[in-house]
């Protein structure tokens, strides 16, 4: 059942790849007729190029995030789930999906990192972890126009230096009436992957995708979640005087506080939890022809 899931994924994948550079569809062999190969085949993966090992290893704590994703990267999401500070709200993402016939509709992550959500979705990433379907720069997407029903971005935009040029290449890549539902961080401490630029209050986003029809701005990680994080943040400074080795490894021990993030199931329906949210979460479409 798997192979055949997956096998039919590839299919459906193939049938919309094109060059990153011009958009003209690809042959089977990943080149372009205008300018020529454009990716490689590894076994099920497509790479059409993504991060470096320099960038993945510039920062010291996404080094050992790139050790875990790369050695146990089927555990990293769950692992995630329990010691990170953000209670993501639960009900935002897997209602999203299901609003999608995924048999029918092709949906794609941007920026999946080590998650699958469904086995039905196309992996788009900068590393090349074990369920990536197509390793890109998500600014350069080898997929033809209007080749997308839908997609999903989740924490990814702070950490690219251009989040306009993602949001277009969301905007060409998505049919008319097609929706993407983006997650992004407001109230968090600096954390690469590899890199980390930017924060986003709500109305910053809505300008963000203004090519867009908004459909829903909500909070997507509640206040607990943001005052936890510079909580343990702030302990593992003021613990380690001034040793940034120190710090390295205090910082670790501070997850034990990290079920206080349950509080936010509660406070994140609070009538100004905006004003302190740990991130948004928007959904947008595509407006129709």
């Amino acid at each position: 059942m798997h192979d055949t899931i997956t096998d039919t994924r590839q299919g459906r994948l193939a049938e919309v790849l094109a060059c990153p550079r011009c958009h003209a569809r690809l042959d089977p062999s990943l080149v372009c007729v205008v300018c020529g190969p454009m990716g490689t085949r590894r076994g099920e993966q497509l790479d059409f190029g993504g991060f470096g090992e320099s960038e993945l290893k510039a920062d010291a704590l996404n080094r050992v995030k790139e050790l875990v994703k790369t050695r146990f990267h089927r555990l990293y999401p769950a692992a995630i789930k329990v010691l990170s500070p953000v209670q993501d709200r639960p009900g935002l993402v897997t209602p999203f999906l299901r609003s999608f016939d995924l048999d029918r509709d092709l949906v794609a992550d941007f920026g999946c990192g080590t998650h699958r959500r469904d086995p039905r979705i196309i992996c788009m990433d900068g590393g090349s972890y074990g369920n990536v379907d197509l390793v890109t720069d998500l600014r350069r997407l080898p997929l033809a126009d209007g080749s997308l029903d839908g997609g999903i971005s989740i924490a990814v935009l702070e950490h690219v230096p251009d989040p306009a040029r993602h949001i277009a290449e969301m905007h060409r890549v998505l049919r008319p009436g097609g929706r993407m539902l983006v997650f992004v961080p407001f109230m968090q401490p600096f954390h690469a992957s590899p890199y980390d630029f930017q924060r986003f209050t709500e109305v910053g986003l809505r300008e963000q995708f203004g090519d867009f029809e908004v459909l829903a701005v909500r909070v997507g990680a509640g206040p607990t979640s943001g005052m936890l994080w510079v909580l343990q943040e702030w302990l593992a400074m003021l613990l380690s005087f001034g040793s940034r080795r120190l710090y390295r490894a205090i910082l670790p021990l501070t997850w034990v506080l990290s079920p206080l993030k349950l509080l936010d199931l509660l406070l994140v329906h609070h009538p100004m939890a905006a004003q302190a949210a740990s991130g948004f979460v928007i959904e947008v479409r595509k407006a129709s022809a």
